[in-house]
This record gives C-alpha cells, sequence and structure tokens, in this order.
C-alpha cells in the first residue's frame, strides 16, 4: 500500500486531493446540475444564530443569502460574506466586538464603535474582556503536542502583551467577563473547570477562586454575588453558597429579574422554565412544539431567546415580567414529527423520526454523541431539502451529549465510547428491520461515528457520509486543535488509554472487505480536524477496493462561502440521490 504523508498537507497532497476530489464530482455531475437549483431556497433562508443583550444594546448575527449580518437595534452595522464566529458588546457601553473567519478557527478580530470599526486583530481568537478604556484578548496559539506539564496556548493579552494564562494547562480554553472593577475568568476542557477572580486593572491579582470536576457557566455577578451554572447532574444552579439542582437537565440559564430563565430539555426538545433566586420553580412556558435552543441572553431583567426547528430556521421570543411572546419566526416547511426510542444495556435511547410527505423507505440516520453538545430540533438546510423530496430522515439522542445531563454525557466518554456506538447500531438495526434503506451519517465527532458504524454494520447500510471526521484516534492529539480533545476522547501516549481507543478508533477498525459507497469530505483550510483524517481514510478504503469518494472544499471546519457551501450540499444530496437509486 502506498504510503502518503496526509498529515504534512504539502503541494503532493494537496495535488492528490484534487484529483480526487474532481473524480468524485464527475462522478456525480448528472445530478448535482438538477439538484443545485433546487437546493438554493433552502440554503438562502433567513436565520438567527446569535443574540447578545445588555442594558443598551440587542445584537443579532443573522444569516440571509450567504451574508452574515449584524444588526445592534435593529440597524445593520455591519455585513460579510464570511461566518461571525461570536459578537460580544459592551455591558455599559456603545463598543460591540465580533470575530469573523472563512470558516476556520483563524480570523480576524474586529471592534466597532457605532458603525465605526476603530480596531483589528487577526489569530484565533475566543473571546474579549472590555474595560472602561481598553479590553483584554483571549488569544489561542495551539501546540501540536499533549503535555502535562505545557501550559495552554490560552491565555490573556493587553495591547499586545501577555498578561495572564501561566496556570492553564494544555487542552484548556479561557473565557470571562468584568463586572465593574471585578474580573471572573473561567477555564477548563468538557469535564472540569476553575474560576479566577481578581482587580480588572491589576491582572497580577487575577488568583484561582475555586475549582470543579465538571463545565461552568458564569451567568452574572450582581449584588456582590456570583452566580454559575454547572453542568453537573441535570444541572446546578450555585450562588457560591448555595447549590439548587436542577430536575430536568439544563441546556442553558440566565438572570433575569425575577431569578433565572432556564432552558430545560425533556428529550432533546426545549422547555423554558422561571425560577426565584432561592431556586424555585415560578412558570413553565409551553412552546406546544418541538423546538432546540440556538441561543439566549438578557439584560439582568429582560431575555431574548433564539429557537429553531427541524422546519424553522429561527423563531425570536422575548422574556419580561413573567411573559415569553414569541415576536418572529421563519417556518419554512412542516415535516411530520415522531418521537421513538430503543432499549439497549445502558438505558432508552430516544430518536427524532421524521417524514416527508410521501411514504418512502429511503433514511437517513444522523448522530454526532459527544463533548456535552445536545442535538435538538434544529434547522438543517440539507435535511430540509431531503424531506421536502421524498427521504426520511432520523435524528439520534446519543449518549456523549447533553440531552440528559452530565451522566448522559460520560456515558459516551473516553472508554464508554462504545455505548455510543451501541446506540446509534441499536436505532439502524431497528429501522432495518423496519424496512428502511439506511444511509448514516455524521459530522466532525460524528464523522468518527458513521466511519466507524461503517466499519462494523456494513450489512445494515446503503451508504455512510461522513463529513469533517476525526477518524484516526491514535494520532488525533498531534494534529491542530487536537489537544482539547483529549479529555473527551483519551490520550494516545497513555498506554491505558491506548486499551479502549484502538478499539474505536474508525481508522484502526477499518479491515479488507467489502464496504457500501461512501462519501467523505473536508475542507482544505480546516484548522480544527486535520483533513488527514478524512484523506486517510478515503485511501484505505479505496485500496482494499470499495467504492468511496472523497470531496475537498476550500472553506474551514465552521464552513465556507455561500458558494462553496451550496456546492458541498449539493454533492452531499447526489450522492444521497445515487446510492438511494442504486440500492432499491
Amino acid at each position: 500500500m502506498e504510503e502518503i504523508d496526509f498529515e504534512n498537507m504539502n503541494d503532493d497532497v494537496k495535488e492528490y486531493a484534487l484529483k480526487e476530489t474532481e473524480k468524485t464530482e464527475n462522478y456525480l455531475k448528472s445530478d448535482y446540475d438538477k439538484i443545485l437549483d433546487i437546493l438554493k431556497p433552502y440554503i438562502h433562508q433567513k436565520k438567527v444564530k446569535l443574540v447578545k443583550v445588555t442594558k443598551s444594546i440587542e445584537c443579532f448575527v443573522t444569516i440571509e443569502h450567504g451574508m452574515n449580518k449584524v444588526i445592534v437595534n435593529n440597524s445593520l452595522i455591519y455585513s460579510t460574506t464570511g461566518i461571525i464566529v461570536w459578537v460580544k458588546p459592551e455591558k455599559n457601553g456603545n463598543r460591540i466586538a465580533l470575530f469573523e473567519t472563512n470558516g476556520s478557527d483563524y480570523g480576524v478580530l474586529k471592534i466597532f464603535k457605532g458603525k465605526e470599526i476603530i480596531y483589528t486583530e487577526k489569530g484565533v481568537i475566543n473571546d474579549i474582556l472590555f474595560t472602561q478604556n481598553g479590553f483584554y484578548i483571549i488569544r489561542e496559539k495551539r501546540n501540536q503536542m499533549v503535555n502535562e506539564d505545557m501550559h495552554s496556548g490560552n491565555a490573556v493579552y493587553l495591547n499586545g502583551n501577555y498578561v495572564f494564562g501561566n496556570e492553564i494547562k494544555s487542552g484548556e480554553g479561557i473565557e470571562g467577563e468584568i463586572y465593574g472593577d471585578k474580573v471572573i475568568l473561567v477555564s477548563g476542557d468538557n469535564i472540569s473547570s476553575s474560576i479566577y477572580t481578581g482587580l480588572a486593572d491589576n491582572p497580577s491579582s487575577w488568583k484561582l477562586y475555586r475549582k470543579f470536576e465538571c463545565q461552568v457557566k458564569i451567568l452574572g455577578y450582581r449584588h456582590g454575588t456570583l452566580y454559575t451554572l454547572l453542568y453537573k447532574g441535570f444541572g446546578i444552579i450555585s450562588d457560591g453558597k448555595n447549590e439548587f439542582s436542577m430536575e430536568d437537565p439544563v441546556e442553558d440559564a440566565t438572570i433575569v429579574k425575577e431569578g433565572f430563565l432556564v432552558i430545560h430539555m425533556r428529550d432533546a426538545k426545549a422547555i423554558p422554565v422561571i425560577y426565584d433566586f432561592d431556586g424555585r420553580k415560578i412558570k413553565e412556558f409551553d412552546l406546544g412544539e418541538p423546538y432546540g435552543l440556538i441561543s439566549m441572553d438578557s439584560d439582568g431583567e429582560k431575555a431574548t431567546v433564539i429557537m429553531g426547528s427541524f422546519g424553522v430556521p429561527y423563531a425570536i421570543f422575548s422574556y419580561s415580567d413573567m411573559e415569553l411572546k414569541l415576536l418572529e419566526q421563519n417556518i419554512v416547511s412542516k415535516p411530520k414529527i415522531s418521537e421513538e426510542y430503543v432499549e439497549n444495556s445502558f438505558g432508552r435511547v430516544h430518536y427524532f423520526f421524521l417524514e416527508p410527505n410521501k411514504k418512502t423507505q429511503n433514511t437517513i440516520v444522523y448522530g454526532y454523541g459527544g463533548f456535552n453538545i445536545s442535538i435538538v430540533p434544529s434547522y438543517y438546510n440539507l435535511f430540509a431539502y431531503l424531506l421536502n423530496n421524498g427521504v426520511n430522515v432520523v435524528i439520534c439522542n446519543l449518549p456523549g451529549g447533553g440531552e440528559y445531563g452530565e451522566e448522559w454525557h460520560r456515558l459516551g466518554m473516553k472508554e464508554n465510547k462504545k455505548n455510543v456506538y451501541s446506540a446509534f447500531q441499536s436505532i439502524i438495526k431497528k429501522l432495518s428491520a423496519q424496512g428502511k434503506n439506511i444511509i448514516c451519517y455524521g459530522v466532525s465527532n460524528g464523522g468518527l461515528l458513521a466511519a466507524y458504524t461503517l466499519d462494523k454494520i456494513p450489512e445494515y447500510l446503503a451508504g455512510a457520509i461522513i463529513g469533517n471526521p476525526v477518524i484516526d484516534l491514535m494520532r488525533f492529539h498531534r494534529l491542530l486543535a487536537g489537544q482539547y480533545w483529549v479529555s473527551e476522547y483519551g490520550n494516545p501516549d497513555n498506554q491505558e488509554d491506548v486499551k479502549f481507543l484502538r478499539n474505536y478508533s474508525a481508522y484502526e477498525q477499518l479491515k479488507p472487505g467489502k464496504y457500501p459507497p461512501s462519501l467523505i469530505y473536508s475542507r482544505m483550510n480546516d484548522d480544527r480536524v486535520h483533513p488527514a483524517h478524512a484523506l486517510k481514510f478515503y485511501k484505505k478504503l479505496r485500496d482494499f477496493g470499495n467504492e468511496s469518494y472523497i470531496l475537498i472544499g476550500t472553506g474551514g471546519h465552521l464552513g465556507s462561502g455561500i458558494e462553496d457551501m451550496l456546492s458541498e450540499t449539493a454533492y452531499i444530496a447526489s450522492f444521497i440521490n445515487t446510492v438511494f437509486k442504486e440500492s432499491t
């Protein structure tokens, strides 16, 4: 088997990737041209992906016709063909920061005063802390290796100078906020966090306040009390002295006048609930249909909440004085939604079954299962298209996600990763027994899931779609952002971890044999998940004589420009169409 060092991404590798991509494009071209035009309305739909609120500012990030827009108090201040990853207004002022990329993690920070850009800086920038007269920047410099003694690539800078981060370990992120003269920082990974506090104008005073064996979100600091959301159990709200345990899993929370607006999940569906500051439930809101949370923020009294659903790209709700009102929504379609379960050795696994208007056996089964990320009702461009063109879509709520609290997350981590695969396979086997013709699909960590499923149960699949995947678990920690995933997967430099990592590394587990057709895609400028994962798996499949196709686009892990995303989605839809035509 010819060896190619895909991790180098040198000119020879890029030439190979482009040549193999051209073969895929030529193979799918006949369906691609007609699908491209049909897809455009689904991708050009208006979406609202972020909201940030202060006493004087309500800031939305919207997407429409491929343009990312920043809307402040109903006025457009910025529009770009790039991707706006985050936005943050000054709490007591009129400055607004945003971070824009071309789809990679590397991009440009822009700070606005009104509509005027007053500062820019390039890099991997994860947060900004506004002071009265300036700002701190939380910037990342990625290391290639994991080492317990190595300091993190994340640190806080002032005027370009390093001021804090020596205590932050490799693989940990940092974010924070300034409240008056006090700074509060949170560092951590998927399973642990530390809070640091001190005087905002004196970084040498920033000291460790408390450590947690869970993820933590700062809810706010008011009247001398720091409120936090601990992702432990189903979720705990803490005021530093008292802890209020939630009875349903928590997706997010924010402070409002009466106490806390908490978004719970019941079988992955959003349930907004108001609690007082003593943790007593005051009111629960019935949304009437399955929604998932997109974004939420408050000014400490009123809140704005962005929800979505499978046929609804966004729905904007406002909360004040114990009322949650729907202000605006975009309804694209109304698929038939049913909820089903499979029993597994560790418990019941929930999934959404979405049906088009006409009965069909052709079915896409989508899963993720990791990093405490909840797969909730959301609008997917591709899935909206498929549902309106005669394909069932199944959305799985697998262990490793956050849909049922932190224990559900840990049920799919490290040596327990086998539970994610077992649950996904159980759903596929149940659907197959019902006569469904199945393509499994996953992206990023879900790409690992789809690749491993292809490895292990090819006889149940018509095909597999493997997007921007992490696949080689013996090497992931040495590539790009891989050091940040050691807490989730395990450390390949630790021999005890290798014992289970090797067993669920899709690259290691792929053996000579006959597999159904697969489409693997990645992007040349992905600086989070290295394209080598996709290329290595693709070549191994091809060397074993299998029908596999690869697409290497130009964007990054977060996406790319509208035309590139439209083209990529059209090729994926063309592959689905081709597989289902050939397998029925």
